[in-house]
């Protein structure tokens, strides 16, 4: 694993950890629009990378808690942003009350479900409605916003790349909405 500070230099600056998924990197769109929002908007990150050697093994819970406990460096982030993988560190957000950025969150997962339930209008979810880890109507009645892309899959994507480009534009401003900026 490995972690690598961007945005602002400043102490003082808001904190958000960005956890990728399997074989979904940071640098991927989904992550890497996100990323730059918030850099832009002066926060300071910290950015997690793994590799599939390395992803979970036979705890992926401990596994994404600990990655992200290493990324945080002893402080509580402001803010998380998971993409599917790094959705199991729902249960520690919802622990220590941070909001979170779930990207294509592991819905299927019990502990993930639960916890995003137990989330206010801080925090947001984004799926696919053709992706077969999300679950339509699942996080209905919780506090927590849900942003459902019509006939996208995993990756937020379409069949057709314009398509893809023009839905994942629509979720990166609706998060520059949801982020303040």
């Amino acid at each position: 694993m490995k972690v690598v500070q961007r945005g602002s230099n400043d102490p003082d600056a808001m904190f958000a950890v960005v956890l990728p998924g399997s074989g979904y990197p940071a640098l991927a769109p989904v992550l890497h629009w996100p990323a730059r929002l918030l850099a832009a908007a002066g926060w300071r990150l910290a950015v997690v990378s793994w590799t599939p050697e390395t992803e979970g093994g036979s705890d992926p819970v401990a596994f994404v808690r600990s990655a992200l406990q290493q990324a945080a460096g002893g402080d509580v982030p402001d803010l998380l942003v998971a993409k599917s993988l790094g959705t199991l560190a729902a249960p520690w957000a919802a622990e220590q009350d941070v909001p979170g950025v779930w990207l294509t969150p592991l819905l299927g997962e019990a502990p993930v479900l639960a916890a995003l339930r137990t989330m206010d209008e801080r925090s947001i979810a984004v799926g696919g409605s053709a992706d077969r880890l999300w679950r339509s109507g699942a996080l209905d009645g919780a506090e927590i916003e849900v942003l459902e892309v019509p006939g996208a899959d995993h990756a937020l994507e379409l069949p057709d790349w314009r398509a893809s480009l023009a839905a994942q534009a629509q979720v990166f401003e609706r998060l520059a909405e949801h982020l303040g900026g």
